[in-house]
């Protein structure tokens, strides 16, 4: 064992520090793969734990993660389980000591509002991290669609790296009001910057009827979503997605594509973006940061520009 949980966790902990200053609202990934049951993100005061063991967690097991909040700097901490959660997907079983509904914390310049009532994440895909951070060097005057845009990370990149517009769309309102609120709380001027409620796919349709164009396009769908326009699964739909892209996107224009699909790997997204849009020039992207194995990424991403 070690401060109070266990030592896989303590070598995890040591890992991270060693390559990151930890601050009172540092955003971090903290455990990842070192122990199977269990994910750790740190946003700020909250450490949020995605639990994956195949029972629910101990008595012990929530004082080793109180304890390592606590060793973090981290006073509150909340546990979402992330199997068994039967026919409704969105069933939500939950322990954690935080009496604390909606809080800010900070990655790198940009700060983000997190909520601990709106699903398993509390607002932020941390393992985007180096994603975003490419972005924001790609956007100097560059009219930039960001499709699926959730809480507006990728956005809010963009934004802060000089474009000449921002366009977010999701299906969901409250994520875009969110996504305001983030702009907002950064104080980023959103007069180039558009909010659209609406299903990707018909969204590429009304931009293509009306010659509206692009420079960079951000692509980063969930595997499964449902709302009033319908269903969206990405292995069944992305390359449809893709190909509604093409007709939009400028000459030279980027594409950044990225899922956690568990069924598909790196490969695999690669052949479907590559079938969808042929011709398109791969651009590397930079590798994820210390806090995210290299090796078996959950998050798989890549690049296109069209010739």
């Amino acid at each position: 064992m070690g401060a109070h949980f266990p030592q896989a966790w303590q070598r995890a902990l040591d890992h991270r520090q060693a390559h990151f200053d930890i601050a009172a609202d540092t955003t971090l990934r903290l455990l990842h793969d070192e122990d199977p049951r269990v994910r750790c993100d740190r946003f700020g005061a909250v450490c949020w734990f995605y639990w994956y063991g195949t029972t629910p967690p101990s008595e012990d097991d929530c004082a080793h993660m109180a304890a390592f909040a606590a060793t973090v700097g981290s006073p509150h901490w909340k546990t979402r389980l992330m199997r068994d959660r039967g026919r409704d997907p969105t069933a939500l079983q939950e322990w954690g000591a935080t009496d604390i509904d909606q809080w800010t914390a900070a990655e790198e310049d940009l700060r983000y509002i997190f909520r601990a009532d709106h699903g398993l994440s509390p607002g932020l895909f941390l393992d985007q991290r180096a994603n975003r951070r490419w972005i924001r060097t790609q956007t100097t005057d560059r009219r930039v669609l960001n499709l699926f845009s959730y809480t507006g990370g990728f956005s809010l990149n963009a934004a802060q790296g000089s474009a000449a517009e921002v366009v977010s769309v999701d299906t969901s309102r409250p994520t875009l009001d969110w996504s305001q609120a983030n702009f907002a709380l950064n104080e980023l001027d959103t007069g180039p910057c558009e909010f659209w409620k609406a299903d990707a796919r018909y969204f590429l349709r009304g931009c293509q009827n009306r010659g509206r164009t692009f420079d960079l396009v951000i692509c980063d769908p969930p595997s499964f979503s449902r709302s009033r326009a319908g269903t969206f699964k990405i292995e069944r739909d992305l390359a449809e997605v893709l190909q509604a892209i093409d007709p939009i996107l400028a000459p030279q224009g980027l594409i950044l594509i990225a899922t956690n699909f568990e069924k598909w790997n790196e490969r695999d997204l690669s052949e479907v973006a590559q079938t969808a849009l042929p011709g398109f020039i791969a651009i590397n992207l930079p590798p994820s940061d210390p806090d995210f194995p290299a090796e078996q990424p959950l998050l798989k991403a890549l690049a296109l520009a069209k010739p």
